[in-house]
């Protein structure tokens, strides 16, 4: 419940300091004295989008505070958890509002979203204004309503039902897409075998390009490749060069290691393993010599070779070692369009599975909700006929649709206010009076359904006035002893059976416009009560049907 309220430079409230209590609390006032300002300030803990024009003239914010008792509320706990936002003896809620525009929000002084603001309040608190009330009256929501208030009767079968609408809807975008693309892939499938056909019939080798880079410098090197060869070999194997004085310098060396042992044994046999390296060498240059020949031909070969190599990395702007596997996609690129007619089919099949799986869960779904329906009916038709409409019919139209998320049939609240009339759905309901009656036996229903911990309604009782009006008063009344009500209200006899009255005044200060609030008691509430009697002045007549009408009321 909503314990405290804190409002500062929003709209024409300057401060404003508000202690709530838990049961029935009434807001009155004259009009246009800011009752339903504290609505909308209210509005903001709960995440309701702000406004610069919320900020008061010629200051830079505007800064709501609430204090919350989430004892009873395990849901918004958890949540907290979730969030890592530190949990206290009770939930402090923050919107700030910036004169841009832009607000921050924070719970428990860490800043948070206002998704997740949104999130967490919603499971707390409850504001029934005239947007709220269309919200109930349009049928597209009627079916939400009835899932809400069904709440563990066959949650586990609807959330089945809606996995399976999922695949439904993805496999049948899937054939959309396949069949839109048709022709697009036939076009493509021309241009895919034409590219595999080039690049296979190249026969394409990963190391290749090395290859032949070596070999055409070879060939293009012929010349100054061979005369460094035949050097090469000259100065290893003829007299008085490398290998025949490096022989002679190791039969030295080798008498010297006869003489003073181990004293140049090393060098010696590093010496004598550097002739055999030599020597190796030697042969080896000999044989790349003989091997060195010239094949004009050959080069010309090989640069075509390499030329087409280049033209297809630049073709498809990939280096070789990519243009191979690239052939390797484009076959099973081939072999998959090839193939959509199969797979077409394959996937109307599992449509057809699918969607009959759809229907049957739908189905059962369907029945599930009839048989809440028509508890949900009797408790509504309970409810309206307390509020003075006995002669009223409700019931719920069910019509059959194509397979959507929320099901296979749509919902709409049908009434009939008066005997003899037929039912209509319940946006077509005329008079204001019963319009406010349905709104306040649907809110009653819904609100303790979804668990809410706080309920506020803005002026849910226009339009009504008399019996009636009583029996609207006795209901909020009874909706306040499960969870806590605030009310704007222009009815006496909702004032009069609150179990707290708050007076909302505008006064003028400084050339500014401020509102106050004042609780009322005694004497101050039966003026308040006979102001709202009388409409205009009050007289003794009247402040004494005030009395009355609050010891009526005492509970």
């Amino acid at each position: 419940m909503l314990l405290s309220l804190s409002i500062k430079q929003f709209a024409i409230i300057e401060a404003l300091e508000i202690e709530l209590k838990d049961g029935l609390t009434v807001l009155s006032g004259e009009t246009g004295a800011g009752k339903s300002i504290i609505i909308d300030a209210i509005g903001q803990l709960i995440g309701i989008r702000a406004s610069q024009t919320l900020v008061r003239h010629g200051e830079n914010k505007a800064i709501v505070e609430g204090i919350f008792d989430i004892d009873h509320n395990p849901r918004v706990k958890d949540m907290l958890i979730e969030k890592d936002i530190p949990l206290d003896d009770f939930m402090l809620v923050k919107r700030e509002i910036l004169k841009t525009g832009k607000s921050i929000c924070k719970i428990n002084n860490q800043t948070v979203t206002l998704t997740e603001l949104k999130s967490i309040m919603q499971e707390l608190l409850d504001i029934h204004g005239q947007h709220e009330t269309q919200t109930l009256l349009k049928p597209k929501y009627h079916l939400t309503l009835l899932d809400d208030y069904a709440k563990g009767n066959y949650d586990t079968l609807l959330a089945e039902y809606q996995i399976t609408f999922k695949q439904y809807v993805e496999k049948t975008n899937e054939l959309k897409n396949l069949q839109q693309k048709d022709e697009e892939l036939l076009q493509r499938l021309d241009l895919i075998k034409y590219q595999h056909k080039e690049l296979s019939e190249k026969e394409l080798i990963a190391s290749e390009k090395e290859t032949l880079t070596e070999e055409i410098n070879r060939l293009q090197n012929y010349e100054k490749l061979n005369d460094a060869l035949t050097k090469s070999v000259n100065l290893l194997s003829e007299e008085n060069q490398i290998l025949d004085l490096l022989f002679k310098f190791n039969a030295s060396l080798k008498e010297v290691d006869e003489i003073i042992p181990n004293k140049f044994s090393k060098t010696l046999e590093e010496s004598e393993g550097l002739y055999y390296i030599l020597d190796d060498a030697k042969h080896a240059l000999h044989d790349a010599m003989s091997q060195n020949e010239y094949d004009e031909n050959e080069l010309n070969q090989l640069e075509t070779r390499m030329n087409e190599i280049q033209f297809l990395e630049r073709k498809y702007g990939k280096p070789l070692n990519e243009l191979i596997p690239f052939i390797d996609e484009l076959e099973k690129e081939i072999n998959t369009i090839e193939n959509i007619e199969e797979s077409t089919t394959q996937l109307i099949k599992e449509i057809e599975q699918t969607k009959s799986k759809l229907l049957s869960l739908g189905n059962d779904l369907s029945k599930a909700r009839r048989k809440v329906a028509q508890t949900l009916r009797n408790e509504i038709l309970d409810e309206i006929h307390n509020l003075e409409m006995k002669s009223a019919n409700f019931e719920m139209a069910f019509t059959k649709t194509e397979p959507s998320v929320t099901g296979i049939e749509s919902l709409e609240f049908m009434i009939s206010p008066n005997k003899g009339e037929p039912l209509k759905p319940l946006e077509k309901i005329a008079s204001g009076g019963e319009l406010s009656r349905m709104m306040l036996a649907l809110k009653s229903i819904f609100a303790e359904s979804k668990g809410k911990t706080a309920i506020l309604f803005d002026e849910v009782d226009t339009g009504v006035s008399g019996k009636v009006a009583q029996k609207m008063a006795e209901k909020m009344y009874d909706i306040s002893q499960h969870i806590q009500v605030i009310c704007i209200s222009h009815l006496p006899q909702v004032a009069a059976i609150s179990d707290h009255h708050l007076y909302i005044e505008k006064k003028e200060q400084d050339d500014r416009t401020t509102t106050r609030v004042t609780e009322l008691d005694g004497e101050s509430r039966i003026k308040e009560v006979a102001r709202m009697i009388s409409g205009v002045e009050v007289t003794p007549l009247t402040l004494e049907h005030a009395a009355e009408l609050i010891n009526q009321n005492k509970k």
